[in-house]
């Protein structure tokens, strides 16, 4: 079985510990930089937005935040494993192990997912006071993080092996992921955009892991939830499939 195979468990085992034993850079900092946002958007606009869709601005946003942050904690974590690994080499003793690619990829893809999870339901957790917050469908939103992260984790393998330096890392998450966050209806509803911004963001993945994060917190939706959470599970499906070719044949990973 892949899951019980003892070397699977070594490597994922490995990726856990990764991010467990530097818990105060790795699980505090994104939990501080989100209660800040928590703080100046919902509290500062929210003395000013008051409402969306008939929910308080604090409430209408906390399950976007935390979507974020859950986004770029599972990504990052993947992506410097992956190429800390190749560049100091040690990449080497786990491709020569008796684990096939797709326990290797999978192996990563969890560790970074658990990371992912455990700072988006932290940073839920702890804005809960502020906002007042209900979860209308806690088990289903507990399920779309759990795919988000997982494929965000798994799009950080397939860029930890395709990058040859660690500004191409970086990169992904300054010029790519946050950008897209920022405009994926995080602090707003689509529906408060032009016709033709509003067209452009149904193309944005980060939108729809969002909207169905807001569907399952609070019932309320920009669009269709049924699709979106297709999409969802579609995206994270070719970018695991995108992370098993990476270390079955990606680039600058086997020399």
């Amino acid at each position: 079985m892949i899951i019980t195979d003892r070397h699977f468990q070594t490597l994922l085992k490995r990726e856990v510990l990764r991010f467990t034993r530097v818990w105060t850079q790795t699980i505090i900092p994104p939990l501080l930089t989100s209660l800040l946002y928590v703080v100046v958007f919902g509290i500062a606009l929210g003395g000013r937005v008051k409402e969306i869709h008939g929910v308080p601005y604090l409430q209408y946003i906390l399950p976007g935040i935390a979507t974020m942050s859950l986004i770029t904690g599972s990504y990052m974590n993947t992506s410097s494993s992956v190429f800390d690994a190749k560049r100091e080499r040690y990449i080497d003793e786990v491709l020569i192990s008796p684990m096939s690619d797709l326990q290797i990829a999978l192996a990563y893809t969890l560790g970074g997912a658990l990371r992912g999870v455990i700072v988006g339901v932290g940073i839920f957790v702890l804005g809960m006071p502020f906002a007042g917050e209900r979860v209308a469908h806690p088990l289903l939103l507990l399920l779309i993080w759990a795919v988000v992260a997982f494929a965000f984790s798994a799009l950080g393998v397939i860029v930890g092996v395709v990058a040859s330096r660690i500004d191409h890392v970086t990169f992904m998450t300054n010029v790519v992921i946050q950008p897209l966050a920022f405009l994926g209806g995080v602090f707003y509803s689509v529906d408060m955009l032009p016709p033709a911004i509003r067209v452009a963001t149904l193309f944005d993945p980060i939108f729809h892991t969002v909207d169905a994060a807001r569907y399952a917190t609070l019932e309320i939706s920009d669009i269709n939830p049924y699709p979106t959470l297709g999409i969802i599970v579609l995206f994270a499906v070719l970018a695991f499939s995108g992370a098993c070719w990476a270390i079955n044949r990606g680039p600058n990973l086997r020399y």
